[in-house]
C-alpha cells in the first residue's frame, strides 16, 4: 500500500528472481501482478469474510429468528439500546418476549416452547439492569429445581454475601418477582 516501499521491494524481488534464473522482464511482470494485488487484494479478502458472514447471520435469522434473537441478545444483554432493538425486532416478528422471572429465567435469554407449542424467549436474569451475571448465577443454582413459593422463601434461601439488597430491588423493579 505504501509506494515507496513497494518500489524498495521491487528491486530486492528482481535481484533475487535473477538469483533464481528467472529474466529481469518476468521478474518484472510477477512483480507488477503482486503489487496490483496490494492495492485491492487485503480489502477484497476482508470483504468476502464479511460476505460469508453476513450470509451465515442473514440465513440463521431467516431459519430460526427466535433462537437468533435470544443469542444476539445474550451477546449484547449490557447494552440496552442494542436490547431495545432486538426487543422492537421481536414484536415486529410476533415473537414473544417474556418478562425476567426469578423462577423461571436463566442467567442468559434463553428459549422455551409455551403452554400453545410457540418458541417463547424468556429474558435474562443477568441482563437486569443493577443485576451480575454472578448474582444472576447465584439465584438460578439457589432455586434449582425447586421454585422460589414467596418473598420470604426468596430471603431465606438466598446467601445475601452472594445476592445483596440492591440486586433484589433491581430484579423487583424489573418485575421479576410479578
Amino acid at each position: 500500500k505504501i509506494k515507496s516501499e513497494m518500489d524498495a521491494q521491487r528491486e530486492r524481488f528482481v535481484e533475487g528472481a535473477i538469483a533464481n534464473q528467472i529474466t529481469k522482464q518476468k521478474a518484472n511482470e510477477i512483480f507488477d501482478l503482486l503489487a496490483k494485488f496490494a492495492d485491492y487484494g487485503f480489502n477484497k479478502s476482508h470483504a468476502a469474510a464479511y460476505a460469508l458472514i453476513a450470509y451465515q447471520t442473514a440465513w440463521c435469522k431467516a431459519n430460526h429468528p427466535v433462537e437468533f434473537l435470544a443469542a444476539s441478545m445474550t451477546l449484547d444483554k449490557n447494552n440496552t439500546d442494542k436490547l431495545s432493538e432486538f426487543r422492537n425486532e421481536a414484536r415486529r416478528l410476533g415473537i414473544k418476549v417474556d418478562m425476567p422471572s426469578i423462577n423461571k429465567s436463566g442467567v442468559d435469554f434463553d428459549v422455551r416452547q409455551d403452554e400453545t407449542g410457540a418458541l417463547v424467549i424468556h429474558y435474562a436474569l443477568s441482563a437486569v439492569k443493577g443485576v451480575g451475571v454472578g448474582q444472576a448465577e447465584s439465584l438460578v443454582m439457589t432455586r434449582g429445581a425447586r421454585p422460589f413459593t414467596s418473598l420470604g422463601d426468596v430471603a431465606q434461601r438466598l446467601n445475601p454475601r452472594e445476592v445483596n439488597k440492591k440486586v433484589l430491588e433491581s430484579l423487583a423493579a424489573a418485575g421479576a418477582f410479578d
